[in-house]
């Protein structure tokens, strides 16, 4: 059984040379498992460090969003029997999060997990316990974290093109598909128990687009696009792609490690903290002019 893990990017090369390698020292020990990085968009300093630490990379030409760069992972690397898509500001902390998906995925028969911060869960409906695990089941919640299974995509298919155009959006819809598909009760699962084991570091949004936002936390298009109860839109690409080398994303013997990476971190965090303060700063200002 094969695993493939994605790190998905658009235009944040400090924020790969900071965290991939936490994953990719996990790949490296665990043959059973594949690693690539797919960039939305042709960001010429994120090509040009992973081809500098031969880091496997699929690549585009143009900007279409998280979606559509889910789908020419999937379009690309179509034998995998497990799946995981994970945002490029997450930093791991435990990589038994792996093991763990997969082992309640086959347990439960569940295919499709997703995984965020707590704050972010909404209109929660249960909670499935099996053994020491808790699964908390929701109707609406995040994407920076998700499993599927081989057979769950085959079901639903890949996500919409029709979010293209706003380069963002979409990962609601393609999660309640499989409600509609009677594969979940619930549209977002999280195991309870994994929720520490990464760092949700959420910094300040790259794509900047104004929209109008449902009750529920929802694109308004996105949330139209599920009450039609779409069962399946196929894996679809638009703009032209390369994958630097196909066979790369099987090894970790090309790989260069980049021994700075604890600086890439430090230097990460250290802006981070910055911009949070900043943030305050201009919170607390808008307060005291009453603005």
């Amino acid at each position: 059984m094969k695993s493939l893990i994605c790190i998905n990017t658009y235009k944040s090369a400090e924020l790969i040379k900071a965290f991939v390698w936490d994953y990719i020292n996990f790949v490296c020990n665990h043959p059973e498992y594949d690693f690539i990085v797919s960039l939305d968009g042709a960001d010429r300093e994120t090509i040009e460090y992973c081809n500098r630490h031969k880091i496997p990379l699929l690549y585009s030409e143009e900007n279409e969003g998280v979606g559509i760069s889910k789908n020419r992972v999937i379009e690309s690397f179509g034998n995998y029997d497990y799946y995981f898509f994970i945002e490029d500001d997450i930093e791991l902390l435990n990589p038994k999060v792996f093991e763990t998906h997969i082992k309640l995925s086959n347990t439960l028969d569940i295919h499709h997990f997703s995984l965020f911060e707590s704050r972010r869960i909404h209109k929660q409906k249960n909670i499935l316990q099996y053994e020491n695990y808790h699964i908390i089941q929701a109707m609406y919640g995040g994407a920076p974290f998700n499993f599927f299974t081989k057979k769950g995509l085959e079901v639903v298919g890949g996500f919409h093109t029709m979010f293209a155009k706003y380069k963002r959006f979409g990962h609601t819809e393609h999660t309640y598909r499989f409600v509609h598909n009677k594969l979940s009760t619930y549209p977002f699962q999280l195991i309870q128990e994994c929720l520490d084991d990464f760092r949700w570091n959420d910094p300040i949004s790259r794509v900047k687009l104004s929209v109008d936002i449902s009750d529920n936390h929802l694109f308004i298009e996105e949330e139209n696009l599920i009450k039609e109860e779409l069962k399946f839109f196929p894996v679809k690409t638009l703009a032209p792609y390369k994958i630097t080398d196909k066979k790369s994303a099987s090894s970790c013997e090309r790989i260069i490690l980049d021994k700075d990476v604890g600086k890439h971190k430090q230097r990460f965090y250290f802006k981070l903290s910055f911009l949070e303060m900043a943030r305050k700063v201009k919170n607390k200002l808008k307060t005291v002019l009453g603005k």
